[in-house]
């Protein structure tokens, strides 16, 4: 994890998602040196702070390996995605 952020934070935020609780924007990333392959969460922590938590899948279980608060050019485009959700 990344220093600064709260382990609550990430685990709230992913166990919300599992469960189908929290709305998350989802993507892929690849890092180019070494090819690993990614998934990318971003989302609202319990007290709404924008959270990025990097995750990669181990057999049936998905391993968190990093996380980052969104910065803010990260933010405005979250709460761009935000805005033209339709979950009706």
């Amino acid at each position: 994890m990344h220093t600064g952020v709260d382990q609550d934070d990430v685990f709230d935020l992913v166990d919300a998602w599992m469960r189908g609780n929290r709305r998350v924007w989802l993507r892929t990333a690849v890092d180019p040196a070494t090819g690993l392959v990614s998934l990318v969460v971003w989302g609202r922590t319990d007290d709404g702070a924008l959270l990025s938590v990097f995750a990669r899948r181990l057999d049936r279980d998905i391993e968190v390996y990093s996380a980052a608060y969104l910065t803010a050019d990260q933010a405005a485009d979250f709460e761009k995605w935000e805005a033209t959700r339709n979950d009706d």
